[in-house]
């Protein structure tokens, strides 16, 4: 399988080096070779080889999204049918616990006593933590796999669920390092300004208040696209914790705005389609509950229809954000080590267990 993951593991394309060739920039691929010409037509270079859902070069942003949708239609069951099992348990378990904390408990109102406000409160914390664990564990599971797929996706191998999670399962603990370690950094990162922040309320300055929200915010976004990366490098070169954080720095450090935009425009096109798809589950579970005529705390046909909705959204949108992750990860390899040389003989040789 390769080294430990301390020293650094073997890469999913290639054990051999990635160094990149004379003349490889560090975003720009090298430069096309001089027209040759032979009885007086100029020599077209052949077309980069494309063994699975990307052609092996850099890519452009249309590229990164359409090779995200390419390996759900490609591999439907590795990529929806994966997703599907893992967020159809996250979401029995979020109706199951909202059902057994909230049913039948009202919100707190004026004439409420603290008591009363105290007990609905510790529930839907309760709940709420719950449902937040859930959620991001799977979440984790989920891209885990996903990076697994597209990696043999990229390389045109079959891949089922079941591969993917042989691959993934050793690694799955410290990807949960990787998650933690990178929450801790975005909360590091907005410090500064949550100082800000507290001081502007106390000393009751607007000013302070809105440089504090800003400065807050900018820590985090600035942070964020410097390791979303980092999953991708664990999965695929099976790095450790802190390898894995170094190696997407060091691969976003130049190309941070690239990386940036492209994140959000993922970001933006998986909340679209989470809600189309889930906003009208939602609409549906509150018209049934108020059809039944039950109006006291959350009711259970609503939570049901309502935990469809986000079954279907998170079915589709997940695999779509971790597969532009995955390949962006990759991206940026091939601009930066050439990594799309190494990809064309792996995809031309037998799989070594």
């Amino acid at each position: 399988m390769g080294p430990d993951a301390n020293n650094g593991g073997s890469d999913w394309a290639t054990p051999g080096s990635t160094t990149p060739p004379p003349g490889w920039s560090a975003d720009q691929p090298p430069s096309s070779p001089p027209p040759v010409t032979g009885w007086g037509a100029p020599y077209a270079p052949p077309p980069p080889p494309r063994p699975g859902i990307i052609p092996l070069r850099p890519l452009g942003v249309g590229e990164l999204l359409d090779g995200a949708f390419a390996a759900i239609r490609r591999y439907p069951r590795a990529t929806l049918g994966l997703a599907a099992c893992v967020m159809l348990v996250v979401a029995v378990v979020q109706v199951l616990t909202e059902w057994y904390l909230l049913s039948g408990i009202e919100p707190p109102t004026a004439g409420d006593t603290l008591s009363d406000a105290g007990d609905y409160l510790s529930r839907l914390g309760t709940a709420t933590v719950i449902s937040f664990v859930i959620t991001e564990l799977a979440t984790l599971l989920l891209t885990g796999m996903i990076i697994a797929v597209i990696g043999e996706a990229v390389l045109g191998r079959p891949v089922s669920a079941s591969d993917a999670w042989r691959r993934l399962r050793p690694l799955f603990g410290r990807l949960i390092g990787v998650s933690i370690l990178t929450f801790l950094i975005l909360a590091a990162a907005a410090i500064p300004g949550i100082v800000v922040l507290v001081v502007g309320a106390v000393a009751n300055s607007t000013a302070l208040i809105v440089l504090g929200l800003l400065l807050s915010v900018a820590g985090g976004v600035y942070v964020w696209p410097m390791f979303a990366l980092a999953p991708a490098a664990l999965v695929l070169e099976r790095q450790g914790v802190t390898r894995a954080l170094g190696r997407s720095r060091a691969l976003v450090r130049r190309s941070w705005w690239r990386v940036f935009w492209i994140l959000v425009l993922a970001l933006v096109i998986s909340t679209i389609v989470s809600g189309i798809i889930s906003i009208p589950f939602g609409l549906a579970g509150g018209g049934l509950t108020s059809i039944g005529g039950r109006t006291t705390g959350v009711q259970f046909t609503q939570l049901v229809v309502s935990g469809i909705g986000g079954l279907l959204a998170s079915t589709v949108a997940r695999p779509f954000s971790a597969g532009v992750a995955a390949l962006l990860y990759i991206d940026r390899r091939m601009r930066a080590e050439a990594l799309d040389l190494a990809l064309a003989r792996a995809a031309v040789e037998p799989v070594s267990e």
